[in-house]
Formats: structure tokens, C-alpha cells, sequence
């Protein structure tokens, strides 16, 4: 049976509530804030996997990175390359599965950013995406993961819930925690230009204790956990969840 994930007409009809215009314009500051973050010096090699269309990618390139954008959905890819070159931006795409892309310590830094990690139904798989970047990762090498934690989750849970972007595509959205808060199943129904498609999908919930013993078992030397790409405290006003983790 083929996984959600692997569904293009989905990644399509969610593109534009994901990446919207404001999201865009976004990422320029959010690379400002990683790369203060984790201190990455000027030309390092750096992975960005789950690219989508390649805003943090892009925004990287920019500012004289050496990138590497790695994703599953050819229309994102496509989408990136394009703005790349409009911009005369170069960046090595990749279409690959984040179970099999492995580099052997290629990398300065990597980044999973804007929830790209929790796709999978076996949790074995999170585990192998995780060993998969400390091993792509030079010694000491960073990762920042970006994502939305359990305890975040907890305080603004709402069942159902619904967004009209710019473009005038209506979104609603309905969720529902299985397993022991371990899994978010979420249905979502896109209205755009008198069509309707519906939606169903998972993610798995990790806390930042959780995910942060999963960094270590896959084979970083250390984690700690921040409640905003700025680097404050993964406290009661965390913002999302922040991974920061160095390998040896």
C-alpha cells in the first residue's frame, strides 16, 4: 500500500498552505537565526533535507553556503531549481527518500526544518533518517531539527480548526491524538476554485526528552532542546520545538 507520503497529488494540493508567499519571505531571517544558532561558519557544506520548494535552500545559497537540498516530491524540486535559477542561485538538488540519502561525512550542518521528520509508520525509520544525517555530518557537525513537540501541542490543541490563505483556498483541518499521545492523525479538506480533495494523514509526536534520547541513540555526542530558532529555553512559552544536536 502506498504510504501518504508518497502521494504527489497531496504535496500539491497542500503546497499552498505550506509555502506561502509570507513563508517565503520568511526564510531569509530564519537562515540568519540557524546560522547564529549553531555558529556555521562562512562557505560550509550544509544538507537540507525535506527542502520542500526550496525556501531555506535557497536562502542558504545566498549567503555563500555550499547546498545540498534533498526531497521526495519532483513538483517541489522542480519548483526550487526554477527559483534558483531565476535567481542565479546554485544549489545541488536531490530527489531522494530521507530513509536512503546517506553522504558520508559530507556536511558542516544539516537542517530538518518546518516538521519534515515523524512521517513514517514504523518508528524504526525515524531512527534510520537520524543515524542517516549523524553519519552524513563531518565530526563535530551540527543538525538543527525544527518541528512541533508534544508538550507545544498540549497547551494549544484544538480538534478542528481552519485557514483561508491569499490565494483564496480554504483549508480545514481535523485532529486527533492515537497511541498514547505518540501519534497526530490529521484530515485535511482543500477547497480551491470550486473543487474540493480530502486529505488524511499522520505524524508521529516526539517530546523534546524523547527526541533528544533519539538523537543520542542514533549517534550524536550531544542535544539539547531551545523553544525558538533563537535559542531561548524550550520552556511553557516555547514557540516550537528546536533540536540542536552536535555530532562527535
Amino acid at each position: 500500500m502506498t504510504e501518504w507520503f508518497d502521494n504527489e497529488a497531496f504535496w500539491e494540493d497542500v503546497a499552498p498552505a505550506l509555502f506561502t508567499a509570507e513563508r517565503f519571505e520568511q526564510a531569509a531571517e530564519e537562515v540568519e537565526q540557524l546560522v547564529k544558532l549553531i555558529g556555521l561558519a562562512p562557505g560550509a557544506a550544509v544538507l537540507d533535507l525535506g527542502c520542500g520548494p526550496g525556501r531555506h535552500s535557497l536562502a542558504l545559497a545566498r549567503r555563500g553556503f555550499r547546498v545540498t537540498g534533498v526531497d521526495r516530491t519532483a513538483s517541489y524540486l522542480e519548483t526550487a531549481k526554477k527559483r534558483g535559477d531565476e535567481q542565479g542561485l546554485t544549489v545541488e538538488w536531490i530527489r531522494s527518500d530521507m530513509r536512503q540519502f546517506r553522504r558520508e561525512a559530507a556536511f558542516d550542518a544539516s537542517f530538518s526544518l518546518l516538521t519534515s521528520f515523524g512521517y513514517f509508520s514504523d518508528p524504526a525509520d525515524d531512527r534510520r533518517v537520524l543515524e542517516n544525517l549523524a553519519a552524513s555530518l563531518k565530526p563535530g557537525g551540527r543538525l538543527v531539527m525544527e518541528l512541533m513537540g508534544k508538550e507545544i501541542l498540549a497547551r494549544i490543541f484544538r480538534q478542528r480548526d481552519w485557514q483561508e490563505i491569499p490565494d483564496g483556498t480554504l483549508v480545514l483541518e481535523e485532529r486527533r491524538l492515537t497511541d498514547d499521545w505518540s501519534r497526530l492523525e490529521l484530515r485535511w479538506i482543500i477547497i480551491r476554485d470550486d473543487r474540493r480533495r480530502e486529505h488524511r494523514f499522520f505524524l508521529r509526536l516526539y517530546s523534546a526528552a524523547e527526541l533528544t534520547a533519539l538523537l543520542r541513540q542514533a549517534g550524536f555526542a550531544e542535544a539539547r532542546a531551545c523553544g525558538s530558532m533563537k535559542g531561548g529555553p524550550y520552556d511553557e512559552q516555547a514557540e516550537r520545538l528546536i533540536l540542536v544536536a552536535r555530532k562527535a
